[in-house]
């Protein structure tokens, strides 16, 4: 990830005035150029969906032994590391999202937390990522933080450290590999004897946090392609295939000028010498106005799901044209493509490929609805689905509870593996109820949660948003301080992965100043959309905010999006064509109905009966998942 010569005054200074260094055969400390190969046509991708992952730069995919392949990259807010796994490639851009991990408040640590990696090195996890001072946020160095679980979503994160180099100067994208029994750490890092944005540079490791012995630079931004906007190598990744090891690097600014380069050594050569690596004198992976997709580059490698498909990794962008700084600008997109090889055994990294929908064709989107009916309130029916559209029964009923009722059940997969309802328990007090299940057929009962709300006489409708690996309900209460039957959206927080601790409930603000019902929220575009029933006027209202607690504005209020009245229950989930449908419950004719938006909610199709369902099930939601 490079940044602006704005940012870096005195830097600027140097490299406008530096003289433009060959990459000539015997450069000390630089990779030569190699010979290209005559170019072949690159192996024909999987059928993944792209982009993979909205908003997440930088990305690493690591496949680990337990079957799961692990996600991790920078946020656009710069402020916390983000983890993420599934069996599935395509699983990734669905699965729950956790923060394992913040930025400090102040000193060290607190501010462009960049490029997270996460390897598991001798039975322990590690997570290598940039960070700069709270005070000095362009002294820019790499960080290390380690976790003894086997389970990376447990245990806790440690923090072992700055990863201290012989040069201290602007560092970043540390990288580690083993070669031939010895572990490298690879990174990006300025070198102040050039005054370049950044080198790669490569050592050895005395211990995952730890390097030793001398950095040695093995590429440095010479060409015309790796010195547009800025003099950049940076972002470096290793394979080791066909007897070489190859490295990749992003070259440029990170606009549409950012690219990959390549450098290629003999897998028999001494890695710390320089001249064991030559560099291609041309990118390998750039911008493409025929697939309208810019700026591709920072990437890693995994293995698909047949275990022998080679996977580039990486972020661009949808558009060329950007306004103020490209680092300001969130839209890198992480993106999956199989990588192809020509028939000397080197890469053929292809063009960065088109948007499209289409999914893996090694998996499958799975819907599961839960459920209560019209012909028992303390039932749960489990359904599934493989377009939204057509559910098919799971198990029915599937749970009841060992006492109330089991209204308004919603639906969730923990990262825990399990799922997990949460459910109003009777038509008046003060608890939610939790119950869960490993294979959606056989659910356990967990606990009955008493809400610590003063006057409290009905909790209604509680709904599960899971965000930024935060677990949260929505529920709906009427306390003895509003008239009978008024009630208002409040939000609690889970503060223990076990879900059995929770914050006080607190009101939405913007949702607390009328009669508000059954309120479902979803994170769209940067934003909070709360999707809710006015109690009085019998209307699903539309309302944004940039936090989930508020202030909510309304963008459409009574019928404007053309449902009707008397409806309740909204529950949203996002298609595989990139739009969103809403499910609510016309209860007063009895029938079921399901609306699309396409556009960002602003315009919706007409209400459609759900085939199968409709004048049976009552107030469900659906959780979306790749299986």
């Amino acid at each position: 990830m490079s940044r602006s010569e704005e940012h870096q005054p005195s830097r600027r200074r140097v490299v406008m005035g530096a003289l433009v260094l060959g990459a000539a055969a015997g450069t000390p400390g630089i990779a030569r150029a190699a010979t290209p190969a005559a170019p072949q046509a690159a192996a024909k991708a999987p059928a993944y969906a792209n982009p993979l992952v909205r908003r997440r730069a930088d990305p690493h995919i690591l496949r680990h032994t337990d079957g799961y392949y692990y996600f991790t990259a920078t946020v656009p807010e710069y402020d916390r590391i983000v983890l993420r796994r599934s069996r599935t490639i395509g699983g990734l851009a669905t699965a729950a999202e956790s923060v394992i991990w913040k930025k400090h408040t102040s000193g060290d640590m607190g501010a462009h937390i960049w490029a997270p990696e996460i390897h598991f090195i001798d039975g322990k996890w590690y997570i290598y990522f940039a960070s700069a001072p709270a005070n000095d946020v362009w002294k820019i160095r790499m960080w290390v933080l380690e976790n003894a679980s086997a389970n990376p979503f447990a245990g806790t994160w440690t923090e072992k450290g700055r990863i201290v180099t012989p040069i201290d100067s602007f560092s970043l994208d540390a990288s580690t590999f083993t070669h031939q029994d010895t572990r490298y750490l690879v990174w990006a890092q300025s070198n102040p004897d050039v005054g370049n944005n950044s080198s790669i540079y490569l050592a050895r490791m005395a211990n995952p946090w730890t390097i030793t012995g001398p950095q040695v630079e093995i590429s440095r931004p010479t060409y015309d392609w790796e010195t547009r906007g800025f003099k950049v190598n940076e972002g470096p990744s290793v394979l080791q295939r066909n007897g070489r090891v190859f490295l990749t690097y992003s070259a440029s600014a990170t606009d549409a000028n950012y690219c990959m380069g390549l450098l290629t050594a003999s897998a028999g050569s001494d890695l710390l010498a320089a001249s064991s690596w030559k560099k291609s004198p041309r990118p390998v992976f750039t911008s493409d106005d025929t697939t309208k997709q810019y700026g591709p580059g920072h990437n890693s490698f995994t293995v698909a799901e047949d275990g022998r498909t080679d996977l580039l990794v990486y972020h661009a962008r949808q558009y060329k044209d950007i306004t103020g700084d490209p680092l300001n600008d969130p839209n890198r997109h992480t993106r999956v493509q199989a990588l192809g090889w020509k028939a000397d055994g080197t890469p053929d990294f292809g063009v960065p490929v088109a948007d499209a929908p289409a999914r893996d064709t090694t998996a499958a989107t799975r819907f599961t609805m839960t459920a209560f009916t019209n012909s028992s309130e303390s039932n749960m029916y489990v359904y599934q689905s493989s377009d939204a559209t057509t559910y098919t029964l799971l198990k029915g009923p599937a749970y009841t509870p060992p006492s109330g009722l089991i209204r308004d059940p919603s639906v969730i997969k923990h990262t825990d593996g399990y799922y997990y309802i949460v459910y109003t328990t009777d038509w008046t007090g003060n608890t939610i109820g939790f119950a869960r299940s490993r294979d959606r057929v056989n659910w356990t009962f967990v606990r009955n949660h008493t809400l610590p709300v003063t006057g409290l006489e009905r909790t209604w409708a509680p709904e599960f948003f899971v965000d930024d690996g935060g677990v949260h309900i929505i529920v709906s209460l009427d306390t003895t301080s509003t008239p009978e039957y008024i009630f208002r959206p409040h939000l609690l927080t889970a503060t223990n992965a076990a879900l059995s601790s929770w914050t006080t409930p607190t009101p939405l603000k913007g949702l607390d100043t009328a009669n508000y019902i059954d309120t479902f929220v979803v994170r769209h575009a940067g934003q909070y959309h709360a999707f809710t029933k006015q109690e009085t006027t019998k209307y699903i209202e539309h309302a944004t905010a940039t936090s989930l607690g508020g202030p909510y504005t309304f963008r459409g209020t009574g019928d404007w999006a053309g449902w009707g009245s008397w409806r309740e229950g909204p529950a949203l989930v996002r298609l595989d064509n990139g739009g969103w449908r809403i499910y609510f419950d016309g209860y007063t004719e009895q029938k079921y109905y399901y609306s699309d938006s396409l556009d960002g909610f602003r315009t919706w199709t007409p209400i459609r009966e759900l085939p199968g369902l409709t004048g049976f099930a009552r107030h469900f939601t659906v959780w979306k998942e790749t299986v």
